[in-house]
């Protein structure tokens, strides 16, 4: 990842609190595209690795969105998630993902990725002035 958008998340997790911390979750690995696929349609849910790829599509898809960096790139660097252990890089799951991304089309057209698209903007500061990290 670039070394703005580091310091972007960097400078965030110095000036925010974060609710999503130490939740229960449950391990699922069949059929992780489909679960994927079903959080895009329904809602994404605690069950891992499948939160893990639906988080880093919609990250990836918010980089190349609101920062217009390239969307294979940013799904293929292991800093997208850098504190999650179940994420893979599109790299070492291409199959995976491409079976979910051919399923899904626009990753941010869903009313299930709000949350997450949230997340993403408090922690690479949309919508925050730079000047004084301040929310506008």
């Amino acid at each position: 990842m670039k070394q703005y958008l580091l310091d972007k998340r960097k400078l965030s997790y110095l000036i925010n609190d974060w609710d999503d911390l130490n939740l229960p979750f449950t391990i699922n690995d069949k059929d992780i595209a489909s679960q994927v696929v079903d959080f895009f349609y329904e809602q994404s849910e605690l069950v891992y690795p499948a939160k893990s790829y639906f988080v880093a599509i919609v990250y990836a898809k918010c980089l190349e969105h609101f920062f217009h960096e390239d969307f294979y790139e940013c799904l293929s660097v292991k800093d997208l998630l850098p504190d999650d252990k179940f994420f893979k890089t599109y790299i070492d799951s291409q199959e995976i993902y491409d079976n979910i991304l051919t399923r899904i089309k626009d990753p941010l057209s869903y009313k299930s990725v709000e949350k997450t698209v949230s997340y993403f903007k408090k922690e690479f500061l949309i919508g925050t002035d730079n000047q004084t990290d301040r929310s506008l």
